[in-house]
């Protein structure tokens, strides 16, 4: 009977001095709080793309809504807007939709032409560009894929 008064004595204990052991680790070294913050990249991200859409808002005013780019970060594209005109004589606009990807640029370019209310919309191929580098100068490689396979 002594040995079981024991037995449970010591059992208890070492439980109560494993929890007390728990709650002096919690205590001294608190763990880091699981918060909904942003990662810094994806804050750096969201501000560079306040900036740069802050820069083409007032591109687009200086210009008469000539000239217009907007950014997104997140989604790594880039919208860029040129034209005007008079709809009742000629209006010209070109329309580019940048996405950057993998240390290329993909653009998707639309021209629309009016001439006296007659209306052409052309579609261009889309274009890849990559910087490259040739005996220390520095260019741009543009791809016009004619044919595209995907395996």
């Amino acid at each position: 009977m002594r040995l079981g008064a024991a037995l449970v004595c010591v059992a208890a204990m070492s439980s109560v001095a494993e929890a007390e052991e728990g709650y002096l680790y919690d205590r001294l070294w608190p763990r880091v709080p699981e918060g909904r913050h942003l990662k810094l990249s994806d804050q750096i991200t969201d501000q560079l793309t306040v900036l740069g859409n802050t820069l083409g808002y007032h591109l687009d005013v200086l210009s008469r809504e000539t000239l217009s780019l907007r950014f997104d970060g997140r989604r790594r594209r880039a919208y860029v807007r040129f034209g005007g005109g008079e709809g009742q004589y000629l209006t010209f606009r070109l329309a580019s939709d940048v996405h950057f990807t993998d240390g290329l640029a993909r653009v998707s370019t639309r021209i629309d032409l009016s001439i006296a209310g007659r209306a052409l919309r052309l579609d261009l191929p889309e274009v890849e560009m990559t910087p490259t580098e040739y005996r220390g100068d520095r260019g741009v490689v543009v791809r016009l894929p004619l044919f595209r396979r995907n395996f």
